[in-house]
Formats: C-alpha cells, sequence, structure tokens
C-alpha cells in the first residue's frame, strides 16, 4: 500500500512539472480580474476573472504543441485582453465606456482561440504521438472538452451582448453615471440623484441630478460655482439663452452616444418635476440620445 501511494505522488508530481507552464498561463489568465479590480468593479472583475481563465486555460490545455508554442499564443492571447482594457479604459478627457465594451473584445478573443485550437488540432491529429507523451484517450478529453467550454462560453456570451446591444437604431448607449458629476466640491452639496428619471425605447434615458449650494447663497451664485465644477471636470458648457449647455463624446472601442448635459441658469418651471425642488436648487440633466 505504501509501495502504491508513493507512485500515484510521485506520477502527480511529474504531471504537475511538465505541465507548469499550463498552469501559469491559468493563473494569468484568471490575473486579468486585477483590472477592473482597480477601478473598484469587484463585480465586473468576476466576470473577467472568469473570461480570462476561461479563454486562456482553454488554451493553456487544450493545446497539444509543445511549451515553446503554448506559452507564446497564450501570452498573446492575456496580452490582447489587457490591450484591450487599456484602449477601452483610457478614454483621457472623454467619458469611460462600460465594461460591455471591452468585454466585447475579449470574447473576440475567445474566438480567436477557439481558432487557434481547431488549427491546433489539425497540426497535431490525436493518431500522431503527443509533445507531452502519449496518444491515449486523457489527451483527447482534454482538447474536446477545452473547445467544448470556450465554444459554449462565446456563444452565450455573445448573444447575451447581442441582445443588450440591439437598440433599434444601431447605436450603443449606457446611461450616465454619478461620477460624470460626482463628487461636488465642499460648495456645493447633492440632494438627490435619478441616473434614468425619464426614458423611452431604445435604452435612452435622461439622468436628474439636483444640487443646492453647501452655504447661504443666491441661486446665480449656485449656477456659477457648478458650471466651474463641471467645466473642470470636462464637460464644455456653454451659455445659450438661459441654459448652459455641452456633451461630451465617450470613448472605448465600440460605438457608443455621446452624452449631453444641460441645466437652466433661471428658476425653471418645470411641473412635471414631483415634487419640485426648492427654487434655490440647480437640476443637472444628462441623456445618452
Amino acid at each position: 500500500m505504501p509501495t502504491a501511494l508513493v507512485m500515484i505522488l510521485g506520477f502527480i508530481v511529474v504531471m504537475v512539472a511538465g505541465n507548469s507552464w499550463r498552469w501559469w498561463l491559468t493563473a494569468g489568465g484568471a490575473a486579468l480580474a486585477l483590472l477592473p479590480l482597480g477601478q473598484g468593479a469587484p463585480m465586473v472583475a468576476v466576470v473577467a476573472a472568469t473570461c480570462g481563465l476561461i479563454v486562456v486555460s482553454a488554451w493553456a490545455w487544450g493545446t497539444r504543441s509543445g511549451r515553446a508554442v503554448g506559452v507564446a499564443v497564450g501570452i498573446v492571447f492575456i496580452a490582447g485582453q489587457g490591450a484591450a482594457f487599456a484602449v477601452s479604459q483610457w478614454t483621457r478627457s472623454l467619458l469611460a465606456a462600460p465594461w460591455l465594451d471591452w468585454f466585447a473584445v475579449w470574447l473576440l478573443v475567445g474566438v480567436l482561440c477557439l481558432a487557434a485550437l481547431v488549427i491546433d488540432r489539425i497540426v497535431h491529429p490525436f493518431s500522431a504521438p503527443s509533445p507531452r507523451g502519449g496518444n491515449g484517450t486523457a489527451g483527447k478529453v482534454q482538447s474536446v472538452a477545452a473547445m467544448a467550454t470556450l465554444a459554449t462560453v462565446v456563444l452565450l456570451c455573445g448573444c447575451g451582448l447581442g441582445v443588450v446591444g440591439f437598440d433599434g437604431d444601431g447605436r450603443l448607449r449606457f446611461p450616465a453615471r454619478g461620477d460624470e458629476v460626482l463628487p461636488l466640491p465642499a460648495s456645493l452639496r447633492l440632494v438627490s440623484a435619478d441616473i434614468c428619471a425619464d426614458g423611452g425605447s431604445s435604452g435612452n434615458c435622461t439622468a436628474e441630478f439636483v444640487v443646492m449650494a453647501a452655504d447661504d447663497v443666491d441661486r446665480t451664485t449656485t449656477v456659477t460655482r457648478l458650471v466651474e465644477h463641471l467645466r473642470s471636470g470636462g464637460w464644455p458648457l456653454h451659455p445659450e439663452h438661459g441654459v448652459y449647455r455641452g456633451s461630451r463624446e465617450t470613448g472605448g472601442i465600440l460605438n457608443w452616444t455621446a452624452h449631453r448635459m444641460w441645466l437652466y441658469a433661471d428658476v425653471e418651471s418645470a411641473p412635471e418635476l414631483a415634487p419640485a425642488p426648492p427654487p434655490e436648487a440647480v437640476v443637472i440633466y444628462i441623456d445618452n440620445l
């Protein structure tokens, strides 16, 4: 019994040592979760970890190529996903695109990975000796399982993105986020915020942020402070017939609609607001039409 146990443990050690590069690639795919986690998005990090892990590990454990080719291609897949995230989220003065922007590209990397596995299967048929030794059923099952898992995830996520992205006119939209206005300076305070106070078809929404001065000043001063704050945040607001208007383009890889902002310099008569904000309050509107 001890001899059999030693043999089993020895076999496991040899297998782990021989597949160490596959484990390292798998860890690299899972480490892609650190990208959205650095943005303070833990739920999106879970999605990134799952996608990165499946895409990279499918190649790592599905390929029959040797260590050099396997590691090189795996690093390309990891680097491709990391670069897509950087291009999507490094927007400079533009609005940051939502996570679906880079996730769509990650799925495209998954399609390329699936194609690479198919090519690898053609180049290294199971009738030929495997670079890691042997040509038994285990290797075949491992390769087929990797391809099937990757194909299923890419298909399901791709269909989901297709449903979410289809809005009837071919344009992609996302609602305004709080960081497009917040944080406010100490001289202003947020009374209320509604990300989608008014909306219609095709995913369009109009957000409303009600802001007041933190001290006892008139509305004109509040508007001046607010406009200065928004301009410093990248909004090119210009006065036009008593209304400050401006729009900001969205960065990213896909074609997202711009966000438009406006606020009234004078007290607005808005019976549709229920309840109406105080007269000294200023309402910021942002839509994604």
